[in-house]
């Protein structure tokens, strides 16, 4: 019995061309962006600042939405592993930072374990103090992977780095004792684009991390938006976001489309007013907290 379609006749040149030069869709990337309204948010997080003494930038908000979603929702953290949808047991945030490398601008990580027990301050706070000891080259672990990694032949990279992510997520043993981290990367990854005044960025999902959602928050402009019928010139803030279609779909995004919206343009109803910080008292990381973790550079791509 005869299928139910017939080659297509008259081809064009490029046509033939294209099918000879990709191969079938293989790639579960979903890309998807929204444009906030944040004049709300701005005159919320600056009353923060003022009670708490603590700037808490719109990465950052990202970063505890989506940790707020995450561990009220355990079906959206997850991950693949041999094939198999894998739920995380803790709710980990990764935080990329921009930092001066040898050979120029580098790209570094923080990563905030049980993201979803802080508040905004408290993962501001965290992610300053992180981010200022990687800048510095203070942190002596991510010191030591730098130079480790330095050593090791471009044509030698790709090998190792896959032979790291099957030890780390493939083998079902513990090997954290051998300087295999469990799930380094964490849940989610936040890298703010706004530094380098891009409005809206996509990422690539990063292969070796394992984490289905990459977001960017971009630099906030001024724009015409509705606000109560009426065209009005706002401060507004884009965010991209790309997703691994094999961990979420349509509902799943809806979800985290809602409250992210909610969140950055009605901060009000979803976190507590800026005098909840009034005796706020600063963290003092304690001696061999392992709260929050550094990765190298190289570790991302």
């Amino acid at each position: 019995m005869a299928k139910y379609w017939s080659p297509l006749k008259n081809l064009s040149t490029w046509r033939k061309i294209s099918v000879g030069m990709w191969d079938p869709p293989a790639n579960p990337t979903i890309y998807g962006f929204e444009t906030f309204n944040i004049e709300d948010l701005l005159v919320y997080l600056q009353e923060v600042e003022d009670v708490s003494g603590v700037r808490v930038s719109p990465a950052v908000i990202a970063t505890h939405a989506f940790s707020q979603l995450f561990g009220e929702n355990p079906g959206l953290n997850v991950m693949v592993v041999n094939q198999r949808i894998q739920q995380r047991k803790s709710v980990d945030a990764f935080m990329q930072v921009a930092m001066k490398g040898d050979n120029g601008d580098d790209l570094s990580g923080v990563t905030i374990r049980k993201s979803n027990e802080l508040d905004i301050v408290q993962l501001s706070e965290i992610l300053t103090k992180k981010a200022m000891k990687v800048r510095k080259g203070e942190d002596h672990d991510i010191e030591e992977q730098k130079k480790s990694l330095n050593l090791i032949p471009i044509v030698l990279m790709r090998p190792l780095l896959r032979l790291v992510e099957f030890l780390t997520f493939n083998v079902p043993v513990d090997l954290d004792a051998v300087g295999i981290r469990s799930d380094p990367f964490g849940s989610f990854m936040v890298s703010s684009v706004a530094p380098f005044d891009i409005r809206l960025g996509f990422a690539p999902l990063v292969p070796a991390s394992r984490c289905p959602l990459v977001a960017l928050p971009g630099a906030i402009f001024e724009a015409p938006m509705a606000v109560d019928g009426e065209v009005k010139i706002c401060r507004v803030m884009q965010m991209g976001v790309t997703f691994d279609h094999r961990c979420f779909d349509g509902a799943q995004i809806g979800i985290m489309a809602r409250r992210v919206r909610q969140v950055f343009e009605r901060p009000r109803e979803v976190l507590p007013d800026p005098s909840y910080w009034a005796n706020h008292e600063p963290i003092v990381p304690k001696k061999g907290d392992s709260s929050s973790d550094a990765h190298a550079p190289t570790t991302l791509h």
